[in-house]
């Protein structure tokens, strides 16, 4: 009796690289991207968007400076979620609401941890917007793999 062996090509973790690195960067960019929208909007806050004038070089450089720190500050939970995310993508690739709920949780999780470790003043909306850029990346790049 002859056995035949029958391969299913799964894609490794290699393969999958790509959308990692797409979901992570995207999620960072739109957490630095609220972030910097919440800091404009506070620090303005008596004036109506629409009323805000032009800025000067120390606004730019201190908005600068607050994407960077965003952006650092969102690498990790991102990235984590990223991964998750794709493994969930790739094991049970309906539920698109699930991996993006997933990485939102992630997110939020190791934010949350990030906090606390470093020891920085408990400030819930850049962790909220982290959780929310995860969730939206990992929607947008899990139908960009389908």
């Amino acid at each position: 009796m002859q056995h035949k062996q029958i391969h299913t090509h799964h894609p490794s973790a290699l393969a999958r690289l790509p959308a990692i690195m797409l979901q992570t960067l995207s999620s960072v960019i739109i957490t630095a991207l609220f972030c910097t929208i919440l800091f404009y909007w506070r620090a303005n806050s008596e004036l109506p968007l629409m009323q805000i004038g032009l800025l000067n070089f120390n606004d730019i450089k201190l908005i600068l400076v607050l994407i960077c720190g965003c952006m650092l500050f969102a690498l990790v939970p991102s990235l984590l979620a990223a991964v998750f995310c794709s493994y969930f993508v790739w094991r049970l690739p309906r539920f698109l609401l699930g991996a993006a709920a997933a990485a939102a949780i992630i997110a939020f999780s190791v934010a949350l941890l990030q906090n606390w470790l470093f020891s920085w003043p408990l400030d819930w909306i850049p962790i909220l917007f982290n959780a929310l850029a995860a969730a939206i990346s990992a929607l947008c790049v899990s139908r960009l793999q389908q």
